[in-house]
């Protein structure tokens, strides 16, 4: 009895740290959609800016290539309207260059994004994708959100987008139309898109990155109309590969990678978004929290240091099913032992 009562206090007390480290301020990881086509000569400028901000940011990069007119499109359903390609918006409320940015400064759209990069949001998110089967024809999508205050009457909803990158092709629809091969005169002596004035008009061998291939749109009842500061909210969401706009722009199933945004759901405005790259299928064993190929108290040990040290989890380690990993899974595992010890 003295024991039992001594592992709940212990549990009280991993509980009460695990709900201090969630009430962090929330990383702002800005969406910029950029809107194209390959018959646009002067959408080289979006070509350049996106591979700027890639370079710029890495992984925290969210970017989104919509494609208008070429083989890369897959929908004409956008979050915004379209005044004229190049376009691109920042969390589809601020229209910008998707390379000068909102001024005439050569990439300013880099500088750009690092300044809304520092404004505060009310929303943190996070994002995980793993393959259902070995020959991945679908994706298991699980995003965990929450909100720095409270709402009674929420309007929020995720969003889940699929990206390919390195995507190309042959025929003169694939090319890049480049209006910049006329202009060197005027170019010739910027650092980034001085490079293109050498090239021919129309561009071929491009290889394209960013290019959305599949889309969720708000998903329904992804978030709940009451929200509590500080309580972390799961959505699931299924990609079928086989059910996308167009299949076969899945040239390699190891450039995809998935974003989720969180949006208010009547103007689809984006709050905050991250993004993950696809896991490997793997068979899970709840509770095998260290993979040994067994389910022992040494787990109950790894997935409390998992907890403390928020250093990442893996499907294993949610013991009870409900798509997260919190103090919940620790129960879970304890009555799993204790269950195998009857």
């Amino acid at each position: 009895m003295k024991k039992s009562k001594l592992f709940i206090a212990f549990l009280a007390g991993l509980m009460s740290l695990t709900v201090m480290a969630s009430n962090t301020t929330p990383v702002h990881r800005p969406l910029i959609e950029e809107y194209t086509g390959t018959w646009c000569g002067w959408c080289v400028r979006g070509l350049v800016g996106m591979e700027l901000l890639r370079d710029a940011f890495g992984d925290e990069f969210i970017g989104v290539a919509y494609h208008d007119g070429d083989p890369m499109q897959i929908t004409t359903s956008y979050p915004n309207s379209v005044p004229g390609y190049p376009s691109a918006y920042i969390n589809r409320t601020y229209q910008v260059d998707p390379f000068y940015g909102s001024g005439d400064t050569s990439g300013g759209i880099v500088s750009e994004m690092r300044r809304y990069a520092t404004l505060e949001t009310s929303a943190g998110i996070d994002v995980t994708a793993q393959w259902t089967s070995a020959d991945k024809t679908a994706i298991d999508v699980n995003v965990t959100s929450y909100f720095t205050s409270d709402y009674s009457n929420a309007n929020f909803a995720i969003e889940v987008m699929l990206i390919a990158d390195d995507l190309y092709g042959t025929g003169s629809t694939w090319n890049q139309a480049n209006y910049y091969s006329n202009y060197a005169y005027y170019y010739a002596d910027d650092p980034y898109l001085g490079p293109w004035t050498k090239k021919p008009a129309s561009v071929s061998g491009i290889h394209f990155n960013d290019v959305l291939v599949g889309f969720s749109g708000a998903i329904a009842n992804s978030l709940p109309t009451s929200i509590v500061a500080y309580e972390d909210y799961s959505t699931n969401y299924s990609i079928e590969l086989s059910r996308l706009p167009k299949p076969a722009l899945i040239q390699n199933k190891d450039n995809l990678h998935v974003i989720a945004i969180v949006v208010y759901k009547n103007n689809r405005k984006a709050i905050n978004a991250n993004r993950c790259y696809i896991s490997d299928f793997v068979e899970v064993l709840p509770g095998d929290v260290d993979n040994d190929g067994r389910v022992s108290i040494d787990d109950v040990t790894v997935l409390i240091d998992m907890l403390l040290s928020n250093s990442g989890t893996n499907a294993n380690a949610d013991v009870d099913g409900d798509g997260r990993v919190n103090i919940d899974d620790i129960t879970a595992l304890i009555d799993i032992l204790l269950n195998s010890a009857n």
